[in-house]
């Protein structure tokens, strides 16, 4: 009997650590103001963000850098800029905000959105399906500044779409600054056509 309930004890302390990541897990979700299916934040997505993400890496700032000095991994920056959004009808965007980002990344503006419409979803889609050349498992660094939501939903959303190497930076382009690393000015990519989106170059 003894050697029972010895062997039961062994098996509960196995199975704790179990139990509690999969509680953890259960609670990471329910302690945000977000879907609790997907994780996604539905607004004010400047807040504080969890720690971690599912299916994705945590990037810390050396972590970043070792990407970003490889050469390898597509930065994606996916801060929402200030104004009306894409012109509906040439699909630049309405903003006279300019934007500093990390050097090399690539300007996706409001994908991050908890819900995407149409255009915008296919606008995500076909940027990372080229930006990748249809390769899933490229390493894809997405980011915003920090305490954004954005960046969190936006590496969710590449996971959930099938992409294996989603590396979520949450220190964003402010962490990059603060850690002396240099920015540039980037210019988003035209809702439609996809190309560089340069205010000088369209008379705006």
């Amino acid at each position: 009997m003894k050697k029972t309930v010895n062997i039961f004890y062994l098996a509960s302390l196995l199975l704790l650590p179990l139990a509690l990541f999969a509680q953890s897990s259960e609670q990471s979700f329910e302690q945000y103001d977000v879907d609790q299916t997907t994780g996604f934040r539905m607004e004010r997505y400047r807040a504080p963000v969890p720690a971690d993400i599912p299916d994705a890496n945590t990037l810390t700032i050396d972590a970043a850098l070792a990407l970003h000095n490889g050469d390898s991994a597509i930065f994606i920056d996916v801060y929402p800029p200030k104004g009306l959004g894409p012109d509906p009808l040439e699909g630049y965007w309405v903003t006279n905000e300019q934007r500093q980002s990390i050097p090399g990344s690539v300007w996706l503006p409001e994908v991050g959105r908890g819900t995407l419409q149409p255009d915008a979803h296919d606008y995500f889609v076909r940027n990372l399906k080229r930006l990748s050349n249809n390769n899933k498992n490229i390493p894809l660094v997405f980011f915003c500044t920090s305490d954004c939501w954005q960046s969190w939903n936006a590496s969710r959303r590449a996971s959930m779409l099938g992409y294996t190497n989603v590396n979520w930076f949450p220190l964003g382009s402010d962490g990059w600054l603060e850690n002396n690393q240099a920015l540039t000015r980037v210019y988003p990519l035209n809702f439609f056509d996809d190309t560089l989106d340069i205010p000088e170059k369209r008379g705006g």
